[in-house]
């Protein structure tokens, strides 16, 4: 029995057998209990082993917490056909794209699957050149993202008045065009308001996007919004603190007829078949420009 894997409080081991394991939990089990006796008479011991489920292979990621296999038996009852799972990896997490979700469990479940390396980079290139082509569904890039108010309201370091970032941009310092005859403006910049959580506000992606459309159209949003990385929309917005003006590469909207007229920046998407196969690729040891070209060096001379 080996140790392949462990963290928090659970251990991964290769073992022939459900079996050999069941038995091998037993001896662990009694020699914890003899290196921490039950000295408070508990009716149970507090050490008390799991054997939790045995996986007909297992992938373990070079990142710490970071694993996906199949799994053929479970608390005990043998499964009818084997079942994928994984920890760690970001197709689990809400916020990503269809996209992203989609080519990393299918990577994955190739991987566990012992497909060669020739045929995870096949299905990655595949997927790869029809995005840089644009022949891929545009609702699979669309990312959805909450409009958590805190992080449009911002608030003067002095004189704690707070802005919605969508009418932020029409003043340069607090209190402009506020006061009253004979009563005092802040006068403070813009350039150093936090949000109301007390972060320095950052205008990037989706952020972005949403206020291109607050100031540029009549759309507004709920409590979520979806936002597309694009190429060519030759618009500008403006940084409602610095007052930068900036070219739009995010476009946000509501449902996916808000980005008729858009073009995605293929090339963008397509680099995150890349990066979510890369936690595979450090994994196995095998070359990530693979994906891009379709092609695995063999032998050093394939260089020259």
């Amino acid at each position: 029995m080996k140790v392949v894997y462990g963290h928090t409080d659970s251990i991964y081991v290769s073992i022939d057998s459900i079996d050999k394991a069941q038995e091998a939990v037993k001896v662990i089990e009694n020699e914890v209990r003899k290196k921490f006796p039950n000295v408070l008479g508990l009716k149970q011991h507090p050490v008390v082993l799991e054997f939790e489920k045995y996986y007909q292979t297992l992938g373990v990621g070079t990142t710490k917490n970071r694993n996906a296999g199949l799994i053929t038996w479970e608390d005990g009852v043998y499964l009818d056909e084997p079942k994928f799972t994984m920890t760690g990896f970001t197709a689990k997490r809400v916020s990503v794209t269809p996209l992203e979700k989609e080519v990393q469990t299918n990577a994955l479940k190739l991987w566990v699957g012992l497909a060669s390396e020739k045929e995870v980079v096949a299905y990655l290139n595949q997927v790869y050149l029809s995005i840089i082509a644009g022949k891929y569904s545009k609702e699979k890039l669309v990312k959805r993202s909450r409009l958590k108010e805190g992080r449009f309201m911002i608030q003067c370091p002095e004189c704690k008045r707070k802005y919605h970032m969508k009418d932020a941009v029409n003043y340069k310092v607090c209190g402009e065009n506020e006061g009253r005859a004979g009563t005092h403006k802040c006068g403070t910049s813009f350039k150093s308001f936090l949000t109301v959580e007390g972060k320095k506000p950052s205008i990037a992606s989706g952020l972005a996007g949403v206020l291109y459309v607050w100031q540029h159209t009549d759309l507004d949003f709920d409590d979520s919004y979806l936002y597309l990385k694009a190429k060519y929309v030759n618009k500008t917005y403006t940084h409602p603190l610095t007052k930068e003006v900036r070219e739009v590469e995010y476009v946000s909207g509501n449902i996916m007829s808000d980005f008729d007229g858009f073009i995605p920046d293929w090339e963008h998407y397509a680099e995150q078949v890349v990066k979510k196969a890369k936690p595979i690729f450090l994994a196995m040891n095998w070359e990530l420009s693979s994906i891009r070209t379709g092609r695995i060096q063999t032998s050093l001379t394939e260089w020259f």
